[in-house]
């Protein structure tokens, strides 16, 4: 993730992908891909990025995870057209069947967003085959993946801007963390005018 010094991870009323950081953050993004084989975000990012969310490799195909409350999604996009890359969208309700048609490669599995959600989603995605799990985001992603205390490491970029509308998007969605945990800086560097963290998140 990168965010600027009032907290923010985009501008407010974003319709595409905008990014607040260098093209090194964004190159430092694309090597955490290659060693993932899973990748999972929000609709809100999907919307921003409706795109195969690439390595380096242009042969790795990992498992696209994406979390939706209303299965409002586009399945036109780009990133549908690739057969070769499992889609798994886990619906926030018990709908299971959206407004348009998925492709065949697209599953669709009902995980209602109340308490036990995150466990029973990262259960689900073991069962997949998935080892290592990057989680983009949105900041609400963040933070149920925070709240639900199974976050283990998070790269975050500061970026020496501020956005200064309280509508932009939040690095935890604008929420609170009832248990927020304890975060050891595992490396950090500066990079020009931006700082990357590599930071360890423990819970009580």
């Amino acid at each position: 993730m990168a965010t600027s010094l009032d907290g923010k991870i985009g501008p407010a009323d974003a319709d595409h992908f905008v990014a607040i950081g260098s093209r090194y953050d964004m190159e430092n993004l694309i090597s955490l891909r290659d060693d993932a084989d899973g990748i999972l975000f929000g609709a809100s990012t999907f919307r921003t990025w409706p795109k195969v969310h690439r390595g380096s490799d242009p042969n790795q195909h990992a498992h696209h995870f994406i979390m939706s409350r209303s299965l409002d999604l586009d399945f036109q996009a780009e990133l549908f057209q690739y057969p070769e890359i499992p889609i798994t969208i886990f619906s926030g309700t018990e709908k299971t069947t959206p407004d348009q048609t998925p492709p065949d490669h697209v599953e669709i599995v009902s995980i209602p967003d109340q308490p036990g959600q995150i466990d029973l989603i990262l259960k689900h995605i073991a069962r997949s085959g998935v080892e290592s799990l990057l989680v983009e985001g949105g900041g609400r992603i963040l933070h149920k993946f925070i709240a639900a205390q199974v976050l283990e490491e998070l790269y975050l970029t500061l970026v020496p801007t501020v956005i200064g509308n309280e509508r932009a998007p939040a690095l935890l969605g604008g929420q609170s963390l009832t248990a927020p945990p304890q975060i050891k800086i595992r490396n950090s560097r500066q990079v020009e005018d931006e700082t990357f963290f590599h930071l360890e998140f423990k819970y009580t």
